[in-house]
């Protein structure tokens, strides 16, 4: 499988992109958002999260770590560390920076998430105020899959796919879905496969 050094490289020299707001939305509020994973022999795990139902927004959507920016965080992969560490209990130190994925645009609110990747070790806890559920993902799974769902949709006179992962009883969907999209395609090309269709 992929080791966390290979990963890191390839995250670190590509291109990132700054994806173009949505239609009706300015997707100006910039949250830095955590994506953890968990290496072992066997495949790569991503830690999700499913946001509490009482949240103001975004309540009861599967998600990644994250949130906007505090005075005191020095720049956005701080916000990222420190929302990991409130929201699944995974301190930083348990945390190995590897690398950012594109910035994306979310089409329920106007903001975008500054995804960084990281090497984590459990355990990891839900925190009951924001979050209901610790959702483990097998990228390994979904790399191996014959097709990946999605959901088309108009885009100034294109047809564009959304993403969708079925994650047990729960949908991973919209900027979320586009961010493991990407990290999938990333591993992908490190394994010298195609991205399932």
């Amino acid at each position: 499988m992929i080791s966390p050094d290979a990963l890191s490289a390839a995250l670190c020299s590509r291109t990132l992109r700054d994806v173009p707001a949505l239609p009706g939305r300015r997707n100006h509020k910039r949250a830095g958002v955590l994506v953890p994973l968990v290496f072992d022999a066997e495949t790569v795990r991503a830690i999700a999260t499913l946001r509490a139902p009482r949240l103001r927004e975004h309540a009861g959507e599967v998600a990644f770590p994250g949130g906007k920016r505090d005075p005191g965080d020095r720049d956005l992969v701080a916000t990222a560390l420190r929302e990991a560490h409130e929201e699944i209990g995974l301190p930083p130190a348990r945390a190995r920076v590897l690398g950012p994925l594109s910035a994306m645009p979310l089409y329920t609110s106007d903001y975008r998430l500054v995804p960084t990747v990281a090497a984590a070790t459990g355990p990891f806890r839900a925190e009951p105020g924001e979050v209901a559920a610790v959702l483990p993902v097998d990228l390994g799974a979904w790399l191996a899959a014959p097709a990946l769902d999605a959901v088309p949709w108009d885009w100034g006179g294109q047809v564009h796919h959304s993403p969708v992962f079925e994650l047990g009883d729960h949908l991973m969907y919209g900027g979320t879905a586009h961010t493991l999209l990407e990290l999938l395609e990333v591993m992908a090309a490190l394994l010298g496969q195609p991205l399932p269709p």
